[in-house]
């Protein structure tokens, strides 16, 4: 018996492409200052927020996994939400991932994010929870390894990077409306990955 084909799957909230235009032009700064070679930058048509990494995904398990995708979303009513603000993960003197926010007010995105969980969760073929809770962002980049293993030299270079992305923390991008989340597949290439959708979930729709 042959083994199942996987599929690398992710479930995110995708963005219209105004805004990712309006993020590309309003960064571009960044990529042309001291960031050049040192950090992995995400493509503009790549930008999407993530609700959660899930893997390889059996083939076969593809329709139930949207089935139940479906039932998660059911009882949720469209919101907006502001792409706004910037910063570094884990924190200011470590920074190795760059991102764009959200305001979430209300928190109805991570009520959002939270329902996924639940419905993963008992999925038939189960997916553990995030250990560190759900804080809406979209990655700009990530520092390269090799700027990394340059010690004290090289985190200093990724802090002054991420000082000048601080300029953009009261920035505002756009607003978006969230009506569905999408089921992506991410295939990786020689050229980073490429993303494609496998269903698009509404909120409140059979």
């Amino acid at each position: 018996m042959s083994e199942a084909r996987l599929i690398r799957c992710f479930i995110a909230v995708e963005l219209p492409e105004e805004i990712k235009a309006r993020i590309e032009r309003d960064t571009a700064f960044l990529r042309r200052s001291r960031a050049e070679g040192k950090v992995k930058w995400v493509p503009a048509e790549n930008l999407h927020f993530t609700i959660k990494f899930l893997g390889g995904v059996p083939e076969e398990d593809i329709p139930g996994l949207i089935g139940t995708l479906k039932e998660a979303v059911r009882g949720i009513e469209p919101f907006e939400v502001e792409v706004a603000g910037a910063g570094v993960f884990p924190g200011a003197k470590n920074p190795r991932v760059f991102w764009i926010g959200a305001k979430d007010p209300e928190s109805r995105f991570k009520d959002l994010a939270k329902q996924v969980e639940d419905a993963l969760e008992h999925f038939s073929s189960g997916y553990p929870r995030e250990e560190k809770g759900f804080t809406p962002h979209l990655t700009l980049g990530r520092l390269r390894e090799g700027a990394r293993l340059k010690g004290r030299a090289g985190m200093a270079e990724a802090q002054k990077l991420a000082d000048e992305l601080a300029t953009l923390k009261d920035a505002l991008f756009g607003k978006i409306k969230l009506e569905n989340i999408s089921l992506m597949r991410s295939e990786l290439g020689p050229k980073g990955s490429k993303y494609s959708r496998l269903a698009e979930i509404r909120f409140g729709k059979d």
